[in-house]
């Protein structure tokens, strides 16, 4: 049995069948890849602020209010 060119283009659209599936599955991937990295920038982020909140209680806890000040002024007067 020789090889006919029928079975050249079934040989070829199964490959090409392959081919796009191959292709979708990438640009799904992809796809879900870019979300994840959005999504790790926003927890980065969220990171970052509470951070910066932990820091700005740490700073209230070791300096003095100003109504703690105020009053400690008054109190030298007297």
């Amino acid at each position: 049995m020789a090889l006919q060119i029928e079975d050249l283009q079934k040989e070829k659209n199964l490959l090409q069948k392959d081919f796009d599936e191959l292709r979708k599955n990438i640009n799904q991937t992809e796809n879900s890849l870019n979300q994840m990295k959005a999504n790790l920038n926003a927890v980065n982020g969220a990171i970052q602020q509470i951070n910066k909140l932990i820091a700005m209680i740490l700073k209230s806890e070791t300096e003095p209010s100003v109504a703690v000040k105020s009053k400690a002024k008054k109190n030298e007067k007297v």
